[in-house]
């Protein structure tokens, strides 16, 4: 073989070409797993199912749980989570009485669904925590109206002109919350220039 200017790979060449391809299939596994872990995380994070898979007796029975826990909580960030919860499934009273057309009830469920998100805003203010520094129960009613907002403006799509009126004006107020609640987060003298 010396004629062709080839020599044998040596031991230590066939075992460092052994060791990159088991390195880099180990990272490739890491990454696959870092991923899939990431995505489960983010599928299982909210504590806020999709009431709107729900039915009718499943979402009052929760409902009235959520009522029950309010009770007996003092923690103003719990507090806030439970009234959050108490406010999707208000949402999702609303589209109720909107599918089947009833205006009276839309207007009662918007009555409630706005009496726990004042509840929640009210609460977590009163708490005196810096939502800049300490954003638990900011964050989550932020995310909740911002959700809500794109909710009930699907809602009111499905509404005659005339009867969209009183969404519209809900998503008018709780878009001022959550411009309010933006703003404590995100204070204008830390922002980058």
């Amino acid at each position: 073989m010396s004629g062709f200017g080839l020599r044998p790979a040596s031991t230590s060449t066939v075992s460092t070409t052994r060791n990159i391809a088991v390195t880099t299939r180990r990272r490739n596994w890491l990454k696959r797993s870092a991923v899939a872990v990431c995505v489960a995380a983010l599928m299982g994070c909210s504590d806020r199912p999709n009431v709107f898979t729900q039915t009718l007796d499943e979402r009052e029975r929760r409902l009235t749980e959520e009522r029950a826990r309010l009770e007996t909580t003092a923690d103003a960030v719990a507090r806030t989570r439970i009234q959050i919860r108490i406010a999707d499934l208000r949402v999702s009273f609303i589209r109720d009485a909107a599918d089947s057309g009833d205006m009276e009830g839309v207007d009662e469920s918007i009555g409630e669904y706005r009496a726990a998100i004042l509840d929640a805003w009210k609460t977590i203010i009163q708490s005196g925590r810096n939502a800049h520094h300490d954003a638990r129960g900011y964050m989550d009613l932020e995310i909740a109206l911002r959700q809500h907002v794109r909710q009930l403006g699907d809602i009111g799509s499905s509404l005659t002109f005339d009867r969209r009126e009183p969404l519209e004006r809900l998503i008018a107020e709780i878009s001022e919350i959550r411009g309010e609640i933006l703003s404590l987060l995100f204070p204008a003298d830390t922002a980058v220039s």
